[in-house]
């Protein structure tokens, strides 16, 4: 397992505008799937975890192929303790929208939504439209069935978002 030091904690954070690739010759570290997993896991425990959890997500150098990282995705997209619900939902909607799979886990978000959206409804609907669109962006036929199910729903303005967005 990965175990970076403060030193390089310093040199990853320092260099906040590089990108993966770009972090790689002054950063000497390259984490598989189990290794970012687990530094993500880690940051929801640190005093900096917001910045630290985003940039080990989108900048950390990794050797691990992009189903693997979308399998990453996934399990962060219904994990709480991070704000990057959002984000993530956007690269299922922008980046990562060939995977059927995907409607599963986002139609998961839907029911189960992160505790800080749940209960303030300037959060929760713009949150769920969000969720939507990345459904609707995901493989046919599957995303006309899952917004179909969710234009079933017994919450009006759910129902009125699922059926506005097809």
């Amino acid at each position: 397992m990965i175990k970076v030091s403060e030193k390089d904690w310093k040199i990853f954070h320092e260099n906040y505008r590089m990108s993966r690739d770009e972090l790689l010759p002054i950063f000497p570290y390259k984490a598989n799937f189990e290794e970012l997993k687990q530094l993500l896991l880690e940051s929801k425990t640190n005093h900096v975890f917001n910045n630290r959890f985003n940039a080990i997500l989108w900048r950390f150098p990794i050797s691990i192929s992009e189903t693997d990282f979308l399998k990453l995705l996934h399990f962060f997209l219904l994990e709480s303790g991070h704000h990057d619900h959002e984000e993530i939902i956007s690269s299922l909607q922008q980046y990562y929208n060939k995977d059927k799979k995907s409607i599963e886990y986002l139609m998961k978000v839907i029911s189960s939504l992160p505790e800080f959206y749940k209960y303030d409804e300037d959060l929760k609907y713009p949150f769920i439209r969000k969720i939507i669109y990345a459904i609707g962006a995901q493989p046919e036929p599957y995303n006309i069935d899952a917004l179909e199910t969710i234009s079933q729903s017994e919450d009006e303005e759910i129902r009125e978002l699922a059926l506005t967005s097809n």
